[in-house]
């Protein structure tokens, strides 16, 4: 019976590390209301993530009751916040959002003219700042019919970045938008919007304008988490989900928009149900050779191999691309190399040591919108020639071996003539 158990357990762990190395994240969410009652105006959107096999526990973010961790371990893997109004909370606070981020977690974070300091201070960290409360983007020529006589801020939003990594692929039809306008730090390297304004659209204070109205924006953080801003609820909404669309001067009406195909794809995408990449091996040695030496030589010439893997959907397949680089470095790159795919997800080349030696750093360094952050390294000592293995006769020094012949030669000459010419 004894053994029964243990053999239990032991399968039971077996089934842990299974799904670990299988899941790129885990399923775990809290979602943070402002009240009870959107869970069913949003009821889609939460219905999708269950069906997707995410385990989810709703709250009010003033409930005393909730909390991210306990006794220093992480409850949940991703936050959903649809509570933009809330200043201050008694459960969970600013700064613990914070440290959810910097331990890798994701966030989704939906805000409303409405918003307060808790959702516009977890922007602010991450370098984007919501318009001031009670503010609403409006565009004169890209709003919805419906709000014709209305203060045209029922966005009909088309320009939505072009990354399939991010949303799958491409989202037929145009997202409804009601809410309040971002500004992100565009020089950021991992800050990138996601759905931005128009020429023409701007935020009713006046402080953000054109298409520097960012409506969804994105983080891909360098330690994997991901943060989705989104500067409207009702986006997420059912109505929105099931509301037909006409464009202010369209002489069609679209049958539905394009807001639960939007909100879902980003969902995935804020969960790492794609887009995360891991290295699966790293090789290097001398051409003609298998394995490895102890120590590299300058002017070795060596075969570098990393292969790479994308996590997509239930399971990682191979990665290409043909934009990886490698660095040869010591303190600086001496050697940068875009590697060459063999479409299997498989990167090499070939190159040789420069004629310098020390401890040298192969990196290489991934970054691309939508994509995990990915950096591989591995450290390598160089030697200089043995003694012995110089050669007999360098072709650069040959005028050095001149010189010294020619004087040899030449104090010869002078000591011939000292010695046996006869002065008269």
């Amino acid at each position: 019976m004894k053994g029964l158990i243990i053999a239990s357990l032991l399968l039971v762990g077996l089934i842990s590390i299974v799904r670990t190395e299988d899941d790129a994240t885990g399923r775990k969410v809290l979602v943070l209301l402002e009240n009870m009652d959107i869970k069913s105006t949003h009821s889609i959107f939460f219905t999708s993530l269950a069906e997707r096999g995410y385990t989810i526990d709703y709250a009010t973010a003033n409930d005393r009751g909730v909390s991210l961790r306990k006794y220093g371990e992480w409850l949940y893997d991703n936050l959903v916040v649809f509570a933009p109004s809330f200043e201050e909370t008694d459960g969970i606070t600013e700064q613990d959002v914070i440290e959810f981020i910097d331990a890798g977690r994701n966030v989704l974070v939906a805000a409303d003219k409405n918003i307060g300091s808790f959702v516009s201070g977890i922007a602010s960290e991450c370098n984007v700042e919501f318009d001031e409360e009670e503010s609403s983007v409006i565009d004169h020529l890209h709003f919805d019919a419906s709000n014709y006589d209305g203060n045209h801020d029922l966005i009909v939003a088309e320009n939505i970045v072009d990354a399939p990594v991010v949303l799958g692929g491409k989202i037929d039809a145009p997202v409804l938008f009601r809410g309040i306008a971002q500004d992100i730090d565009e020089d950021s390297p991992v800050l990138f919007s996601v759905i931005s304004g128009y020429p023409s659209t701007y935020s009713s204070t006046n402080n953000i304008v054109g298409k520097k109205v960012v409506l969804v924006s994105a983080l891909q953080a360098r330690n994997n988490a991901r943060v989705v801003l989104a500067g409207s609820l009702d986006m997420f909404s059912d109505k929105f989900f099931n509301s037909p669309v006409k464009k202010f001067g369209a002489t069609q009406e679209i049958a539905k928009s394009g807001n639960e195909a939007f909100c879902k794809q980003i969902a995935r995408w804020t969960f790492q149900e794609r887009g995360i990449l891991r290295v699966k091996s790293v090789a290097h040695h001398k051409v003609g050779e298998s394995s490895p030496p102890a120590i590299y030589r300058i002017k070795d010439e060596i075969e570098y191999t990393i292969e790479l893997e994308e996590y997509k959907g239930k399971k990682w397949v191979p990665y290409n691309a043909n934009d990886v680089q490698l660095e040869f470095i010591m303190l600086d790159p001496y050697v940068r190399l875009t590697l060459k795919n063999d479409n299997n997800g498989k990167y090499s080349v070939v190159f040789k040591i420069p004629d310098v030696y020390g401890i040298f750093t192969f990196k290489v360094e991934y970054n691309r919108k939508g994509y995990g952050y990915l950096l591989a390294i591995d450290r390598i000592p160089i030697r200089p020639f043995r003694h012995n293995e110089y050669e007999r006769f360098i072709p650069a020094a040959f005028p050095y071996y001149a010189s010294a012949f020619s004087m040899m030669a030449g104090l010869f000459i002078f000591s011939w003539f000292f010695l046996y010419n006869k002065q008269k």
